[in-house]
């Protein structure tokens, strides 16, 4: 008898453990914590089941830099299971949410830029990727100054853009312009 009462406890713990529920008594850091553990692992489902609840709390009573954090998690996770439709409106979401918050200029939404030229670079909307890794580069610039090397992430992922996409000489340009950016002024 025991051992029944025994296995019934073990059961129920491991119900409320795995139930939808139990997320909901984490709190916005905790379940964003098991978002970027479970992708960084390449765990996309699970990510995605954490995200999604990082993203109800972070609409109900979040700040708006948690809701712009969870709609950019979701975007990454739904990106990799292929749903890029899904990526790019949480991304523009995202995108706006960074733009009220932050003003047009500011480096968070240079982020959000550059998350939006991925999805449009995944979709083949190369146009597009490139306006949108061309806008962050000039937040960037505008924020950090054009001869700064803040601004190098930023021109990388415009260089390996260019070279992905066949425009080796506009990659580089931009590959002279890091080399400058990382030897400094002689």
């Amino acid at each position: 008898m025991q051992k029944i009462v025994l296995t019934l406890f073990s059961l129920l713990l491991i119900c409320l453990f795995f139930s939808t529920g139990f997320a909901e008594n984490l709190n916005w850091d905790e379940l964003n914590a098991k978002v970027t553990g479970h992708y960084q692992q390449q765990q996309f489902t699970t990510a995605a089941g954490y995200a999604d609840e990082a993203l109800t709390l972070a609409r109900k009573s979040g700040t708006p830099d948690q809701l712009a954090i969870s709609l950019n998690n979701m975007a990454k996770i739904n990106i990799h299971l292929g749903h890029f439709g899904e990526a790019e409106e949480l991304s523009k979401e995202s995108l706006s949410v960074r733009q009220k918050e932050y003003g047009l200029d500011d480096p968070k939404v240079a982020v959000a830029w550059d998350g939006l030229g991925l999805i449009y670079y995944f979709v083949k909307k190369m146009d597009d990727a490139e306006q949108c890794f061309l806008e962050s580069l000039k937040i960037q610039e505008k924020a950090h100054g054009a001869k700064s090397e803040e601004i190098i992430p930023s021109l990388k992922k415009l260089e390996k853009f260019y070279t992905k996409i066949e425009k080796q000489q506009e990659a580089d340009k931009i590959a002279v312009r890091i080399q400058a950016l990382q030897t400094g002024p002689e």
